[in-house]
């Protein structure tokens, strides 16, 4: 059976900065919807949108891959489960005048089947005031269907962005459609006048939907949505949404960390619902666990040796939620057990050391300590204690020290961080070509090179490295 989280769900996650749609500002009269999928919930009605899940696919929000911002829905279908995951949004059904249809797609394995449509009261018909665009996916090219009579586009390319904007002139039943792939100023299609998919003049639409195979349910498609934007005016979309990348960037996620870090919480800041150990349609799951881990945090000021006993038992509870250990550090430093700290950061490096804040706690944990064993005045073969200096180096956005003090001791993907951090993405690329000698695969590194390509502007070896460690993964 289907499951439905309305729009509410969304709004829950936003509440606690880890989803939603934005765009920052209440939206303009002409903007029916809006979502990039990032900060806070930008409503439009009183059932902005549903997610329908099935038994085995899926529809989330993720980091990983993205269009603009921090994160993008993430749909994922598996074949003969009996169902299929679908993102359906609403709008105040237009009757006449034109519409503006704008999204950003990432398709990971292009032969599977997808469906993408806008469509009316009457619903995902094919009928009047039913469907009146439909893109689909077939035998790895993009299909429109315009009359009835499916038309191909393009081969589908995997794990490349396609920007679509499409002008509905409802009275007619006619659509302009305009596909680019990132990174490209001219068109791959510039359709115009196109009958809709029934042609039917005067179609009205109220609802859009991106979903895998809704009828034969032989697909495993995995594909990503982004900058989903519906409005009575071109100009909507615009502005505000140039690509900055696919991913939130490695130095984005550090100096987002830093900034909340500076401000010296009682416990870590909280950057995403897996924190937690969950997926973004936990909702029920998330609340509850924010609110005892808010809780605890709350009980550090008074008593953080109890509050780090806490959060240990928690996080051995729940081994996945990477906020428990990271606080249980934070308890540990506030109860002035630093021993303890150091040991338990040791022991929880497997786990933790991809994370921007797992550093910077060992950073803030004890400064004095860290520069002490610099000058000399501590024993100079502890490796941990050189590992916070290291770590207070990148605190104090002291970079180029960092990666020369990183290279002496060895740590290639170290000095690579410091570089990169330090605005030096091609010096650092040396470094952790070095790191994958080492360890083919290594994860800070690849996904380090893929945000370097990215800003050296190599598509090639950027989706290259991004396929080796996200691709295989959704195939």
């Amino acid at each position: 059976m289907r499951r439905i989280f309305r729009a509410i769900v969304v709004a829950a996650l936003s509440a606690a900065g880890v989803g939603g749609a934005t765009l920052g500002a209440a939206p303009a009269p002409n903007v029916l919807v809006s979502y990039s999928f990032d900060d806070s919930l930008t409503d439009t009605g009183p059932d902005t949108f549903a997610v329908f899940q099935n038994a085995k696919g899926h529809v989330r929000l993720v980091e990983q891959i993205r269009y603009s911002g921090y994160r993008s829905i993430e749909l994922r279908d598996v074949a003969h489960d009996g169902d299929f995951p679908e993102l359906q949004g609403y709008f105040p059904e237009r009757k006449t005048g034109e519409l503006f249809f704008h999204f950003a797609m990432l398709v990971a394995n292009p032969e599977e089947t997808l469906n993408v449509a806008l469509a009316g009261p009457s619903h995902f018909t094919m009928t009047k005031d039913g469907i009146a665009l439909w893109l689909k996916s077939r035998e790895g090219f993009l299909t429109h269907i315009s009359d009835s009579i499916p038309k191909r586009l393009f081969r589908i390319e995997p794990f490349v962005w396609y920007i679509a904007d499409i002008r509905y002139d409802i009275p007619h039943g006619r659509y302009d459609l305009t596909i680019r792939k990132e990174g490209r100023d001219k068109p791959l299609v510039a359709l115009t006048d196109q009958p809709n998919a029934t042609n039917a003049p005067a179609s009205s639409v109220d609802k859009f939907s991106f979903v895998g195979e809704v009828y034969e349910d032989d697909s495993n498609v995995t594909y990503y949505v982004d900058d989903v934007v519906i409005g009575t005016d071109e100009k909507i979309a615009l502005p505000g949404f140039v690509a900055p990348g696919r991913r939130k960037l490695f130095i984005d996620r550090w100096r987002e960390a830093h900034v909340l870090m500076a401000k010296k919480p009682s416990c870590p800041p909280v950057m995403s619902v897996a924190d937690f150990g969950l997926s973004a349609r936990d909702v029920e799951a998330f609340q509850n666990a924010r609110q005892q881990w808010r809780a605890t945090c709350a009980a550090m000021e008074n008593d953080p040796a109890a509050a780090a006993q806490a959060f240990a038992e928690l996080s051995r509870l729940h081994p996945h939620a990477t906020i428990y250990a990271m606080s249980e550090l934070m308890a540990l430093t506030r109860a002035g057990d630093r021993d303890q700290m150091m040991k338990r950061w040791t022991e929880l490096d497997p786990l933790l050391h991809d994370d921007p804040r797992y550093g910077m706690i060992a950073a803030v944990a004890d400064l004095d300590r860290a520069e002490r064993w610099m000058e000399g005045r501590l024993p100079a073969d502890d490796p941990d204690i050189a590992r916070q200096y290291y770590f207070v180096l990148l605190w104090k956005n002291d970079f180029m020290r960092a990666a020369r003090f990183a290279e002496k001791r060895g740590w290639p993907e170290g000095a690579g961080d410091a570089l990169f951090l330090a605005g030096s993405p091609a010096e650092a690329r040396a470094f952790y070509e070095e790191a994958l000698r080492r360890d083919p695969n290594a994860w800070g590194a690849n996904t380090r090179l893929s945000d370097i390509f990215f800003l050296l502007g190599d598509a090639e070896n950027e989706r290259r490295f991004r396929e080796k460690m996200y691709g295989r993964l959704r195939r």
